[in-house]
């Protein structure tokens, strides 16, 4: 009866420290992602815009900047928000911060588009489409199938854009 119980607690710590690791694998990307540094995140970009645009050396150097000042004022925003402590937004709130950054968007499209072939600027557009899919997608299976806070699963409502 002893090796039976013994057996079974085994079983049991095992199975129990497979679930334990499976968590750090399924969001291995999403730490990787939160360890690196502003520079790195910035250069990670450059090198996937590079090889997904067959970007040349001299539109890797006008787009860097570009990065780099995108990554400070989307941290700006993030740290404001954080520094408003654990209060929830109000609808407002929520809806003058997704204009602020539909704004920063727009500006640095422009400013991309500026550098990019029209060719490269609609490769980009698709990209970003495709990844929001995916993380639309991604989301909806975190959730179990449903939809999150009202989105009545359009994504075309143009507010993402």
């Amino acid at each position: 009866m002893k090796k039976l119980i013994i057996a079974a607690l085994l079983v049991i710590g095992i199975s129990s420290f497979a679930q334990e690791n499976q968590p750090e694998k399924k969001g291995n990307n999403g730490q990787q992602r939160e360890r690196m540094t502003p520079e790195q995140r910035n250069q990670a970009s450059l090198d996937r815009m590079t090889t997904e645009l067959k970007l040349d050396a001299k539109q890797q150097e006008q787009i860097k900047p570009i990065l780099a000042e995108q990554t400070a004022k989307l941290q700006a925003m993030r740290d404001q928000r954080m520094n408003g402590g654990a209060k929830e937004m109000t609808a407002d709130e929520r809806k003058a911060m997704q204009q602020k950054r539909q704004e920063e968007r727009t500006i640095t499209e422009n400013k991309l588009k500026a550098i990019l072939t029209p060719e490269q600027f609609k490769k980009m557009k698709e990209n970003e489409e495709a990844a929001r899919e995916k993380m639309r997608e991604a989301r909806g299976n975190r959730d179990n199938g449903g939809n999150r806070g009202g989105d009545g699963g359009n994504g075309g409502n143009g507010s993402e854009n």
